[in-house]
């Protein structure tokens, strides 16, 4: 998924030569740009985490799992996946919320105490909200805001999802942001599935995370996902 993100960015940031990758005129139609909505807070992904300490449940993790292998289990609908370093240095955890678009993500030492969480889109998408890191006693020493800088919202997102009838639960749907500081704030949102008409394996679309503005949709198909086809790019 990270490899295919990365893919993602060069087809929007670079300009690529290749045989594979056609100038489509099919799509010329100007997007409809996301709009920003202030009243919008139907998905509130900051109740979903805080800024206290919290324990990894180790004993629970080794209970007839003795190698430390990971592993992924559903605790009252929600889906929880669990992993650890070699020898117990380290515990990741990832939840997922039954019906959530959203999973939480956290780090914890070799004791069970957070070092880090935040919230993502569901599926390894990026980060939302609040970006917890901690100190190995878990005293809270940093605080970062995912969102900052971006004026489109992660609920502005989900609503032009589902205007475009986009599958928000399907496990090929990928939701990632640019969350680099300094740099320009896009939003990609990655699915299987149709644009004007035109089918993908994977259909990508790049929206500025300041004004809205669908920037590119670009159509990845093949055996390889070697084949790219510009659907439309904002000149």
């Amino acid at each position: 998924m990270k490899k295919l993100l990365y893919i993602c960015f060069a087809l929007f940031m670079s300009s690529c030569n290749s045989q594979d990758k056609k100038e489509d005129t099919k799509a010329t139609k100007t997007p409809t740009s996301v709009k920003h909505n202030t009243m919008n807070q139907k998905n509130n992904y900051a109740n979903l985490i805080s800024d206290k300490i919290e324990h990894f449940n180790i004993k629970k993790y080794y209970e007839n799992n003795p190698d430390g292998l990971g592993k992924t289990y559903e605790d009252r609908g929600t889906q929880i996946e669990e992993s650890s370093g070699e020898g117990g240095s380290w515990f990741i955890a990832n939840s997922t919320p039954k019906n959530s678009i959203f999973s939480i993500y956290k780090e914890f030492n070799d004791k069970g105490i957070i070092l880090k969480k935040w919230v993502n889109f569901r599926n390894g998408g990026g980060p939302v909200g609040f970006k917890y890191e901690y100190d190995d006693s878990g005293k809270l020493i940093k605080k970062t805001d995912m969102d900052k800088g971006y004026t489109i919202t992660a609920d502005d997102i989900i609503d032009y999802c589902k205007k475009h009838e986009i599958d928000l639960f399907s496990d090929y749907t990928h939701i990632d942001k640019n969350y680099d500081e300094g740099s320009q704030k896009l939003y990609l949102i990655n699915y299987r599935g149709k644009y004007e008409g035109k089918f993908g394996a994977r259909i990508i679309i790049v929206i500025d995370g300041n004004n809205g503005n669908v920037l590119k949709v670009t159509s990845i198909n093949g055996k390889h996902n070697d084949s790219a086809e510009v659907l439309y790019e904002k000149k």
